[in-house]
């Protein structure tokens, strides 16, 4: 079964249209649950919902490595952290149309701050852990080499998926992100404040991915062909994905959510 760690403005949710449609019904959106760390319960509870589990992925899903399962691969992409952190921004003004500045967003959202290492160390800043955790992981990409990524995971992979897609959440509009990438001070702030994500994505670039590239037989300087090559993510498996996710398995955990609450305050 795959497990793929979703880390945000890393291209995860072009690689998640990528398992909803290759498994339909089979791919669990774990992020239903909501932002809290999901643990062994969680994982359990999901599993009764999708007794034909493929896959599964989710903000929330963080060191997947902790769940017990059978015949897991882990699966994630890295993207390098000054550059995520102004999409991620780019992102909430736009999309989620958040007024707050750039500098009140880093100081405040954690999400803007070290995710990458807190979604492989289990929700804690913690770096040798992540390390460590990333390790384990059977495939790592990098945003920046998304296709080429893709084309290596092909050859790794032991479940044949559907690696076309077409990408689904790109700014139609640049403007925002590149102003901040011209703005010394935005660059050192965010630096300063990711210095665990550089130090990981540094990691995944001289020791993690030079590793699969190995193991694939590709060079990073390779020229792949694009699975870029849908009109529309209107297809059938995805469709099915998000009829069963959206109409029975969000509904249900509302349900499970408020249960474990009243558990807690019990």
């Amino acid at each position: 079964m795959i497990f793929f760690l979703h880390i945000p403005k890393t291209a995860g949710t072009t690689f998640q249209f990528i398992l909803e449609n290759t498994f339909g019904i089979g791919h669990c959106h774990l992020g239903h649950l909501g932002n809290k760390v999901a643990d062994q319960r969680d994982f359990d509870f999901a599993r009764n919902c999708f007794p034909w589990m493929r896959s599964i992925a989710g903000h929330n899903l963080c060191d997947p490595t902790r769940f017990a399962a059978r015949d897991p691969f882990y699966v994630s992409f890295l993207r390098e952290p000054v550059a995520r952190v102004f999409s991620q921004y780019q992102d909430e003004r736009s999309r989620c149309k958040r007024a707050q500045s750039f500098e009140d967003m880093l100081q405040t959202d954690p999400n803007f701050k070290n995710i990458q290492v807190k979604r492989l160390a289990g929700g804690q800043p913690d770096l040798g852990r992540a390390k460590l955790v990333l390790e384990k992981f059977h495939f790592a990409g990098l945003t920046e080499k998304f296709d080429l990524s893709l084309h290596m995971l092909q050859k790794i992979c032991p479940v044949k998926l559907n690696y076309n897609y077409k990408r689904k959440v790109t700014a139609r509009d640049n403007t925002l992100k590149q102003s901040l990438e011209k703005d010394a001070r935005a660059v050192d702030m965010t630096r300063e404040a990711n210095q665990l994500d550089l130090a990981l994505y540094d990691f995944a670039v001289k020791e993690i991915f030079p590793k699969f590239l190995a193991q694939t037989g590709f060079s990073a300087a390779d020229k792949v062909a694009s699975f870029d090559k849908y009109e529309s993510e209107l297809q059938p498996n995805f469709l099915l994905h998000r009829l069963y996710n959206q109409t029975f398995f969000r509904q249900v955990c509302k349900l499970y959510k408020k249960r474990r609450a009243r558990e807690v305050a019990a």
